[in-house]
Formats: structure tokens, C-alpha cells, sequence
């Protein structure tokens, strides 16, 4: 008999939200996981509108090929005086999903309450957009980012790169690559929330308890890797758990649910950090699955795991 619960302060409000997560989607259909996001957004009456005190202006950044990739730019509109810290920022999806204005509501009370302006990224999506064309796009928008810091107020000695889920995986990847690529100055932080790591991760712990399950898990790293999926030609770029060397990698700070499918490889991937002496600042929260913020907004693991963001934002 399994032990494993939710936690009941946040099952008594997130159980309605988790269940129009039903049913799950066999593993491949990504159109389906779409209109899902689309109908849960829709549902919760669309997204809120920014706090007063925010405000959202867009910029472009060339991609290799051309494109022209999205940034949206919160900040507040008492602009500091001198250059300040940032945090650019990559949205989850499963890497086949959603878009950085689907993350507004929550971007924009991170930017309310701690003063640090956010950058987040409209990256090319899987399948139609495979590795590594997304993370291509986020290091060329980070490059476009550093070349504007000064017109942006922004202080590079600051700027941290975060993401939740699938954008925490990109995120991981792009400390990755400004740490081999040299850029400078480096990175001051990654802020990592439930990372979607390792593309290795074929077993359930959760007892059909993360919501975002397995099926999902196998749609979203097939999409982004096609032919290398399940080979040896998958780098750490592409799946950041498969790094060994974390030598040069900027502080991680990382949160994740204790019931999310990420769960063990979060940890292990955190377990490298300490062992190479680099700071870590690793939350794991009992009784609760992927993306559990959007379940429960009121509960109070949300609470927590709020406060403890700001707080590794506010230490920029």
C-alpha cells in the first residue's frame, strides 16, 4: 500500500483543478495537451490582468535563422535609477506548449512584489520546432538581452536565467552554454522550478499522483529530441540530467513538488551541484505534484514555495 498523499490543505482547493487535467492523453498527442491549456486558461476566466504597479513592453531578438524572437519585458513603473538585476525568463509547456503571455499573471507578481524585472521568451515550439531550435532561440534572446542591458537598466553582474518545467530544462541548458560558451560576465544565478531534466526518465514514482504524468513526460522529450530520442547522441544541451561536470555553473536555486514526475532527477541533478561546492538552494515540497501553483494558488505549500522564490530573486 502506497504512503503517498497529497498534502490535504491543497487537495481540499486544487482537487477540481487537478481533475479537469483528466484524461490523460496517450503519449504522441500533442494538439490535445494544447487545447487542453487553452481550455484551463479559458476556464479560469483567462489570464488576470498585470498588477497596476507592472508594466509589459516587447522586444525582438534575432534568432540564427532570421526569426524574430519574442521578448516580453516586465517591470515596475517606478524604474530604478541605477542599473539593477533581472531575471531572464523561459515558460514550461512540455516543450511543445503554452507561450510566454500564458505566464503574465504570475510574472507579473513576481515583478509587484520584488521590484526585479523579468525577460521571458516566446521560444519556437516541438514538434514543429525540434532541438536546438528553442534553445537556440533563448541564447539568442540572452545575447540581445546583454547587448541592451544598458538601455534595459540592467547590471549583467545580476542577471540570472530561470524557467519552470520543460523552460527550466532550457534554462539549465543555457547556463550550460554561456558557461561553455564563455559569456561575460557569467550568469549570478539558476533558478530552476520543477526542471524537466533528463530525458531518461521512463518510471512513475508518484503512484498516479503527478498530474503531469508519464505519457506526458514521453510526449514532450519525443517531440523536442525526434531521431536522437533514446540514443547516445543526446547531449547535456539537450538534457541538461545528463550532465556529469557542473564545474563553472552558476548557484542553483530549485524547487520542486515531492509528487512531481521530476522529483528524483531534480534531486540528483541538485546533488551535483553540492558535491562540486557551488551554492544550492533546493526545496522540495511534501504531498503536492508538477506545476502544483496552479492548482491551489491559496494553499499554503503555494505560499511557501512563493515566499521562498521571491526571496532568491530579492538575493540578486
Amino acid at each position: 500500500m502506497s504512503l503517498l498523499r497529497y498534502d490535504p490543505d491543497f487537495y481540499e482547493e486544487g482537487a477540481d483543478a487537478m481533475s479537469a487535467q483528466l484524461p490523460v492523453f496517450p503519449v504522441g498527442d500533442v494538439e490535445s495537451r494544447r487545447t487542453r491549456i487553452e481550455e484551463f486558461i479559458r476556464g479560469a476566466g483567462g489570464l488576470s490582468p498585470l498588477p497596476e504597479n507592472v508594466t509589459k513592453q516587447v522586444h525582438h531578438a534575432q534568432a540564427q535563422d532570421g526569426y524574430q524572437v519574442q521578448i516580453l519585458h516586465f517591470q515596475t513603473t517606478s524604474v530604478a535609477s541605477a542599473p539593477g538585476p533581472a531575471i531572464v525568463h523561459i515558460h514550461g509547456g512540455g516543450y511543445t506548449c503554452s507561450n510566454a503571455g500564458d505566464y503574465s499573471p504570475t510574472l507579473g507578481s513576481y515583478v509587484s512584489e520584488t521590484g526585479v524585472p523579468m525577460l521571458s521568451i516566446d521560444y519556437r515550439l516541438a514538434p514543429e520546432h525540434r532541438f536546438p531550435v528553442p534553445l537556440e532561440d533563448c541564447w539568442s534572446a540572452l545575447l540581445w538581452i546583454q547587448a541592451h542591458a544598458a538601455e534595459l537598466n540592467i547590471d549583467l553582474s545580476r542577471l540570472a536565467i530561470m524557467g519552470e518545467s520543460a523552460g527550466g530544462g532550457l534554462a539549465a541548458a543555457i547556463a550550460l552554454l554561456a558557461r561553455d560558451r564563455k559569456i561575460n560576465p557569467p550568469l549570478a544565478k539558476q533558478i530552476l522550478i520543477y526542471p524537466m531534466l533528463d530525458d531518461r526518465t521512463v518510471k512513475d514514482h508518484t503512484g498516479g499522483l503527478a498530474v503531469f504524468g508519464i505519457e506526458d513526460v514521453l510526449t514532450g522529450w519525443a517531440a523536442y529530441l525526434g531521431d536522437i530520442y533514446n540514443t547516445d547522441r543526446v547531449t547535456p544541451y539537450a538534457a541538461p540530467g545528463r550532465l556529469q561536470d557542473v564545474t563553472g555553473l552558476p548557484p542553483l536555486y530549485l524547487d520542486c513538488g515531492g509528487l512531481d514526475m521530476f522529483a528524483p532527477e531534480n534531486i540528483s541533478y541538485a546533488n551535483r551541484f553540492i558535491e562540486a561546492n557551488i551554492p544550492v538552494d533546493l526545496h522540495i515540497y511534501e504531498g503536492v505534484p508538477h506545476a502544483f501553483q496552479r492548482f491551489a494558488p491559496r494553499s499554503q505549500v503555494v505560499k511557501r514555495a512563493f515566499a521562498n522564490r521571491l526571496a532568491a530573486y530579492l538575493a540578486l
